[in-house]
């Protein structure tokens, strides 16, 4: 697990997301090393996740592109150099069902 996760969690941690899954995706796509999959109960911590995530990847000096979704947005994406984290509202994560996707991709959490 590389630096960067480890604050990605530790940020998704202190904004109380819940049932967060990691999968590793490197040997599936290169630009990719981690897919990080995560819940909020409603959507104002849905996107205090995401700035919570932002801010710790910005202040520890790792990659940050943008954050995909608006102000009602219920899927929040985050996208960083290696990588992705996706944030849902509880209900919105089972209609997409992403862990299904990433099915065949070692979890590591």
């Amino acid at each position: 697990m590389n630096n960067a996760l480890k604050d990605v969690l530790e940020a998704i941690d202190k904004a109380k997301g819940s049932d967060t899954v990691v999968y590793r995706l490197h040997e599936l796509n290169p630009l990719i090393d981690y897919v990080v999959i995560t819940s909020a109960t409603n959507t104002r911590q849905l996107h205090s996740l995401a700035d919570y995530v932002k801010e710790s990847l910005l202040e520890h000096g790792h990659g940050y592109r943008h954050i995909e979704g608006n102000d009602t947005s219920k899927w929040l994406l985050v996208d960083s150099d290696d990588i992705v984290i996706h944030i849902f509202e509880e209900s919105e994560r089972e209609v997409y069902g992403l862990e299904k996707l990433y099915a065949n991709c070692e979890r590591v959490m």
